[in-house]
């Protein structure tokens, strides 16, 4: 059996980028190294903002236990199975880094996109605190990815055994033990939540046969909340799960909560062209599209796409500007990303960073929209839509630089699947198709647990009727 030590890493810049990248995989952006670095140096995601770090990471102690007890006096002897360091995470870097988790204390719900201030503000009226909680998540990104990086040498035994231990961590900082001794706000069968605040939702957990680790075999190995020194938390959540990982999330022993959502992503079926792709169109939804692209020729507007190590000191500038413009006219302030973390994302990223540039007639930057290229874990080539501003007010600009333009990109340069950004049933119109999105969440509260579980039951039966509703809109022509 592998001897681990899991430790917390208090910024990225503690984790070395190779070791993170080849647990974490390297084709899809958001889940680099380098894009969580730029967002934290940039104070995009740091404790100022509301995303304190709190990465964890699993090493494998090998036969350096030595080396690891001079380290930290505490680790020695070694339990079988795991221990949770009271060292930081760049203590043991010269060990080999088996696992990761991008992992975020937060004291509020902005910038995750799995709505659940509902929770928060339940568990509010019943004088509870909701915050500080954890988020297994890529801050400010709706886009799914691995929330477990485990080494691809493992196999699927050693897989689920890490990941139960990582859930198992994440478990023993609940404040289970702080409402135990509290009397149950909620009475039997009452609901904290009304129907109108049911809006986005899971489906039944498939069974994992495969074998995992007794929570038994690691529990004496594992050091409690306040050995550690850290706030107790009241849940933890992990959001946008890629499908193939959801095992490693329904094997765990305390069986989690899985909440269903939707986005609308384009599919390519081997389109030749945009016009092969408007062919597959009802005759009246086919119309709508050119005409609704049509109402920009007057402006006679530039579109381009500047690939990354290609983009300009004054583009880069441009796009900033039309971003936090559009972003305060839309939400009152500049957006959650700062300027810093645009730079040094076109500076570490530039492989997969792409950038179009709309222009008018003078041959003026107007507006811009950032896109990033990757690979889901099905492996198929992905374009994700990111971030788009504009300085000018133009009907249908949105549509045409965050959408057309994409899928544009796709046919031309052979990309299976377009994630053109978070919710927008307007998307359906135009071609994109509703797609299941998953989340799990683990409550300390046993009364607020188990009125969320019945919460996340109804929600997942309203949204599987919703999406159902969405197909039935689709633009694309009826089979006979």
């Amino acid at each position: 059996m592998r001897q681990l030590i899991l430790a917390f890493a208090s910024s990225m810049s503690d984790i070395s980028a190779s070791a993170w990248n080849a647990v974490m995989g390297e084709a899809n952006p958001f889940c680099r190294h380098e894009f969580l670095l730029a967002l934290e140096q940039s104070h995009s995601a740091c404790a100022a903002t509301g995303w304190t770090p709190r990465h964890l990471c699993v090493f494998d102690v090998d036969d350096r236990l030595n080396d690891v007890v001079s380290t930290d006096k505490s680790l020695s002897p070694l339990a079988a199975g795991a221990l949770i360091s009271r060292q930081t995470a760049k203590h043991f870097n010269p060990l080999s880094l088996v696992a990761v988790m991008p992992l975020y204390q937060k004291s509020h719900s902005y910038g995750e996109y799995v709505f659940d201030w509902a929770w928060a503000e339940a568990y509010d009226r019943h004088g509870l605190d909701y915050y500080p909680k954890w988020v297994n998540a890529i801050p400010f990104t709706p886009v799914q990815g691995r929330r477990m990086g485990i080494h691809p040498a493992f196999d699927s035994v050693e897989q689920l055994r890490v990941a139960q231990l990582l859930l198992l961590t994440l478990n023993r900082r609940l404040t289970s033990e702080l409402f135990a001794s509290e009397p149950c706000a909620l009475e039997q069968g009452d609901s904290v939540f009304d129907e109108s605040e049911l809006n986005q939702p899971v489906v039944d957990q498939s069974v994992v046969d495969e074998p995992v680790a007794d929570e038994s075999e690691l529990d004496g190995s594992v050091q409690s909340v306040k050995e550690l020194g850290d706030s107790p938390i009241s849940s933890w959540h992990s959001l946008f799960v890629t499908p193939s990982q959801t095992p490693l999330f329904e094997g765990s022993h305390n069986s989690l909560l899985k909440r269903l959502g939707t986005q609308f992503h384009w599919h390519n079926r081997g389109y030749r062209n945009f016009d092969d792709f408007l062919a597959g169109f009802s005759s009246r939804k086919r119309k709508n599209i050119l005409k609704e692209r049509a109402q920009l020729q007057p402006f006679n507007l530039k579109f381009h796409f500047v690939e990354g190590e290609h983009i300009t000191v004054s583009q880069w500038q441009t796009f900033i500007q039309c971003y936090q413009l559009t972003y305060l006219k839309r939400s009152g302030h500049r957006g959650y990303l700062t300027p810093v973390f645009f730079q040094q994302l076109g500076a570490q990223l530039a492989a997969q960073v792409l950038l179009l540039v709309v222009e008018d007639a003078k041959g003026e930057m107007v507006a811009g929209a950032l896109y990033l290229k990757g690979e889901n874990t099905q492996g198929q080539k992905c374009l994700y839509g990111r971030y788009w501003g504009t300085t000018v007010e133009l009907d249908g600009l949105h549509f045409e630089a965050c959408y057309y333009q994409g899928i544009q990109y796709c046919i031309e340069h052979g990309f299976q699947m377009f994630d053109a950004g978070a919710q927008g049933e307007h998307k359906v119109l135009r071609g994109f198709e509703p797609v299941e999105m998953y989340s799990y969440h683990n409550i300390a509260h046993l009364g607020f647990r188990a009125a969320i579980a019945d919460f996340v039951e109804q929600e997942a039966q309203q949204m599987q009727q919703y999406m159902a509703q969405m197909r039935a809109v689709l633009p694309y022509k009826k089979e006979p």
